[in-house]
């Protein structure tokens, strides 16, 4: 149901963050701390994106009045059907908001300098030379990881990433100096989001928590970031140092992956197991999903991420897990924290009922 002035301000921090969801894509994260942050979750070019609104109360449920100085403060639901008037039109409202703060300081800067040129609409719309860059390096990431995937390191060249980007190959040097160095990137990329994937997770209270929710950040991450990709480490793909990285970087978080699967089995949350063999399988699963989740299919990255670290909760977990619902698509996301409804014990004489799905 929509969210209440009421029921935000009632709301108190967790040991994790808390999201309240109003409709319409709209919903306010209560962090650790406190704060309270409007954010806009919808889909853009088959991708799954989150839009930040403010801070609450600055920024209030519905649009008001300043009391003092009279002036229109819009709300986050204003916000919300501004962003969504945006993408029906088929503006990213992210990146009109990043082509708006580079023009602004494009702005000052002519300001500071005593120059300010006169307004036009070339100016007014076109992002800057650095928010184009920008641009144009994700693209080519984007679209390198997915040949790589595809082709593999030794199947694809710079010719054929600059046939599909229509640029020259000598284009491509202005923003790498070699396929090499492009894969690296990629890798380090990759090896980052698996790094933040497992700190967030690892303030879980128990091993199969940590374990579940290492899995639901990752699968969230690789889904909704075409770049942020598990790439098999090819013979002679990376110069020997590269190689040598990206492995003891992997080895690490499979280290730490590991004992949290030990700690698990130590704290009874998940049943005796061979923790290599659960690394192996997990490692595995999530590297294949980018070989088959389509960003433009009937399931959200979250909605998978959910189904894959429950799925893997009933493998591993000591305790019942009841059925999941018969579509992924069905799965209402939480953060890693969404469980179908417990299976209820069947009383003397009574007859055994299927759980509500959610």
């Amino acid at each position: 149901m929509p969210l209440t002035d009421e029921a935000i301000r009632r709301a108190m921090p967790a040991a994790k963050p808390v999201r309240m969801f109003d409709g319409g894509g709209l919903y306010i994260e209560i962090s650790p701390a406190g704060g309270k942050l409007w954010r806009f979750k919808y889909r853009f070019g088959g991708k799954e994106k989150r839009l930040a609104l403010g801070a609450y109360p600055a920024v209030p449920l519905e649009g008001c009045r300043d009391a003092v100085t009279g002036e229109w403060i819009p709300g986050a639901r204003e916000k919300r059907e501004e962003a969504r008037r945006l993408l029906a039109n088929g503006v990213d409202p992210a990146e009109r908001r990043k082509a708006r703060k580079a023009e602004s300081r494009a702005h000052a800067s002519h300001a500071a300098a005593g120059s300010l040129p006169g307004e036009t609409a070339w100016a007014s719309r076109v992002p800057g030379r650095k928010a184009q860059r920008e641009l144009r390096e994700e693209v080519l990431y984007e679209t390198a990881a997915r040949w790589f995937n595809n082709h593999g390191y030794h199947g694809t060249s710079l010719s054929d990433l600059a046939k599909e980007l229509g640029i020259t190959k000598a284009a491509l040097y202005n923003y790498v100096s070699s396929k090499r160095e492009l894969l690296y990137n990629i890798h380090v990329r990759s090896l980052q989001a698996a790094r933040a994937a497992q700190d967030s997770a690892a303030t879980e209270s128990t091993g199969l928590g940590r374990v579940r929710k290492m899995i639901f950040n990752y699968v969230a991450a690789i889904t909704e970031s075409p770049t942020v990709t598990f790439i098999l480490l090819e013979d002679g793909a990376l110069a020997p140092e590269q190689a040598e990285e990206v492995l003891a970087a992997r080895r690490a978080l499979d280290h730490e992956f590991r004992s949290w699967v030990a700690e698990g089995i130590r704290d009874k949350s998940i049943l005796p197991c061979d923790p290599q063999l659960v690394s192996l399988l997990v490692t595995g699963s999530m590297a294949w999903v980018t070989k088959w989740y389509d960003p433009k299919g009937p399931w959200t990255g979250e909605q998978v991420a959910e189904a894959m670290s429950v799925l893997y909760a009933r493998m591993l977990g000591s305790a019942p897990i009841g059925p999941l619902p018969a579509s992924v698509g069905m799965i209402v996301p939480e953060g890693g924290l969404w469980m179908p409804p417990p299976v209820r014990p069947v009383g003397a004489g009574s007859r055994s009922r299927r759980p509500d799905r959610p």
